[in-house]
């Protein structure tokens, strides 16, 4: 569930990502995480956070978007309509430059390379998901943190650069993917629940994003990220501070959404 970034309507490739991209390899979140509904366990400022971005507009509508960082350009068509959904991603790939179109419903995954229907096998399936999960994921923060196998734990107000964000660490429960073990920070504005930026580590990176750009549209809240970033070397998230990310971490890229469209269903 990462990405240049990528609810179930979201940016983690398959295996194209490597650490000199600004996404690691896999999603680490299942479909199911983006249900639509906020955990019981949620601290008050996720569900704040959601309805500021968009809340109801998320649900019944079709959400289309070009996201472009340092991995690529992906189009995105990420349709819900009650507890169906469909997501769509198109991009290419390779030294080829191969398109790769992946549809992902509630049911099925398929996969078309140039146009043509590949014959997935499990382990297909899986890297299919995980590229569509990867580039869906974060472009639709908050929404995608509903859900009920995602853990949370309120940090309280944490002060960067004069400014007091309220932040929540994210966890998912064991077993949810090949990446459940990953962890995640967000900070949201306390009195609106804007996500103003995040962090989250992997095997072998680390990356910290912060929103530089908002812009809304059809009464949902997109945002344009600088994303840093350590590559090599595991390092928790909990590591991030205004002090750690001036002192240590790089601009990799910018993730951009561009060519946005909201329309109801």
């Amino acid at each position: 569930m990462r990405t240049s970034g990528a609810a179930v309507l979201t940016v983690l490739p398959l295996a194209i990502a490597l650490s000199a991209c600004d996404t690691p390899n896999s999603s680490v979140t299942s479909t199911e995480v983006l249900s639509g509904t906020v955990s019981p366990g949620a601290p008050t400022i996720i569900a704040k956070a959601i309805e500021f971005h968009g809340g109801a507009a998320y649900h019944n509508s079709k959400i289309t978007m070009t996201i472009t960082s340092l991995s690529g350009s992906f189009r995105i068509e990420a349709t819900r309509d009650g507890g169906r959904f469909e997501q769509v991603v198109v991009g290419t790939v390779g030294p080829r430059q191969t398109e790769r179109r992946v549809r992902l419903t509630n049911d099925t995954v398929q996969e078309w390379q140039d146009g043509s229907s590949l014959e997935l096998d499990e382990e297909g399936e899986r890297l299919a998901r995980a590229h569509v999960n990867a580039r869906v994921f974060f472009p639709l923060l908050p929404y995608s943190l509903s859900g009920g196998d995602i853990r949370f734990e309120d940090l309280g107000l944490d002060t960067w650069h004069g400014r007091d964000l309220h932040k929540v660490k994210v966890t998912f429960n064991p077993g949810t993917s090949n990446d459940a073990d990953d962890s995640y920070m967000f900070w949201f504005d306390p009195n609106s629940g804007r996500v103003e930026q995040f962090g989250y580590d992997f095997d072998t990176g680390l990356r910290y994003r912060k929103a530089v750009e908002f812009d809304r549209v059809g009464g949902i809240l997109f945002s344009t990220q600088e994303n840093y970033a350590i590559d090599g070397i595991h390092l928790s998230v909990d590591i991030l501070s205004p002090e750690y990310v001036t002192g240590n971490m790089e601009l990799l890229s910018t993730v951009v959404l561009s060519n946005i469209s909201v329309d109801s269903l």
